[in-house]
């Protein structure tokens, strides 16, 4: 690897296609657009624990987290650095229908899945094709909705941060190769 390589530093962003009880995408209205819900997921979160936190959050709604159905750069940007993000879109579901809305939204639709794709077309360049894609998918295997992404292993949140710690102590001295 040469010297002069500028590697991507940046924030990484989440989005559910979220499908409700009756199959319906929900959309979220932030100022003149519509988008799906999501965020960026904070230290020592794993992706599906820091996107349910983020329906959680945003929806006051519990998840299941499926298949990454998109990723992308530059859909969405950091609003402290100005720098585009890297989206991944998953395919999510919900028993609940009743949202609550925090403060990061002004509106919320729960439209079928070909009208979420249009609108989101209008905003975001392959969305659409996200939507598609997460309404074709039947569930087979080797997928699965995940609740508990540590479910069935010895790891927690605590072993993934002190790992993370003890990487970037032995980078900072050093002692890492590549």
């Amino acid at each position: 690897m040469s010297d002069t390589t500028t590697h991507y530093v940046g924030k990484l962003t989440q989005k559910a296609i979220l499908f409700g009880p009756d199959d319906q995408v929900l959309l979220t209205k932030c100022d003149d657009h519509w988008e799906p819900p999501g965020g960026t997921f904070e230290y020592g979160e794993t992706l599906v624990g820091g996107l349910r936190r983020e329906l959680q959050e945003e929806l006051s709604i519990d998840s299941r987290v499926g298949p990454l159905v998109e990723a992308m750069y530059g859909g969405w940007i950091d609003d402290a650095t100005g720098a585009p993000m890297v989206t991944l879109v998953y395919r999510c579901e919900t028993d609940e229908r009743a949202i609550s809305l925090n403060d990061e939204h002004d509106a919320y639709a729960w439209l079928p899945s070909e009208t979420a794709a249009t609108r989101l077309a209008d905003a975001f360049v392959r969305l659409d094709r996200a939507v598609e894609r997460a309404a074709a998918f039947d569930g087979s295997q080797p997928f699965a909705a995940v609740t508990n992404p540590y479910a069935a292993t010895d790891v927690n949140r605590e072993t993934v941060l002190e790992q993370l710690a003890a990487l970037r102590e032995s980078v900072s001295s050093g002692s890492s190769s590549e």
